[in-house]
């Protein structure tokens, strides 16, 4: 890209930085919760902290997140994805002097449930960092990328306790997300990842638990 097609790029309130992965489920929330903290102890304080989940498991530990953190829960919010999309969605940051830091806990099978994620981070009138943390024991990173990554991770000397941003990673997970959006027959709702995969790509989720 030349220097005149970055400045005919348009600008974006968003920074879509790459997925955090961690080892284990535990690792991945005791994380973010320690990223919560190093957010509000920034110089320059975001507005707000919103943690989202797709599901109802990954909800709840969110919510167990904020009231075990002592969290200031008009700092720090917990919505679904679905709200976002919603009437009910919360108001946050007025303009481009303020910003939201957004953290999702998870990916969902589905990429248009991510996407709208974004959709709503970039209707935003304020600026926007976007970040999903995922671990090897997330039913897609087991179904895809598990044992490829654990692999990478085991290489470079990781610990349970640590983490690592990959675009590779992203990639990947964004592939396997293509992949099952080839085969999944509905999207009925479900409380976790697990019960989606298994009601709405059935032949898929048999095939891997195998």
């Amino acid at each position: 890209m030349g220097i005149f097609d970055w400045l005919k790029t348009p600008k974006t309130n968003v920074d879509l930085l790459d997925d955090v992965i961690w080892l284990t489920k535990q690792a991945k929330f005791t994380g973010i919760s320690a990223s919560i903290g190093r957010c509000l102890a920034e110089p320059a304080r975001p507005f707000a902290v919103l943690l989202v989940a797709h599901f109802r498991d990954c909800l709840e530990q969110l919510q167990a997140i904020v009231e075990q953190g002592g969290f200031d829960p008009q700092s720090v919010i917990v919505a679904t994805a679905e709200i976002l999309t919603g009437r009910s969605t919360p108001k946050l940051g007025s303009d481009d002097s303020q910003t939201v830091v957004i953290i999702v806990a998870e990916r969902h099978p589905l990429q248009a449930h991510d996407a709208a994620v974004t959709e709503f981070a970039l209707s935003l009138p304020c600026r926007c960092r976007l970040v999903h943390h995922v671990s090897l024991e997330d039913p897609m990173m087991r179904m895809f990328a598990g044992e490829w990554v654990q692999n990478v991770l085991q290489r470079l000397g990781m610990n349970e306790n640590e983490a690592v941003e990959s675009r590779m990673v992203t990639r990947r997970i964004q592939a396997a997300a293509q992949k099952i959006e080839s085969q999944a027959v509905s999207d009925m709702a479900a409380d976790s990842a697990e019960e989606w995969l298994e009601r709405n790509c059935p032949d898929l989720w048999r095939e891997v638990q195998q």
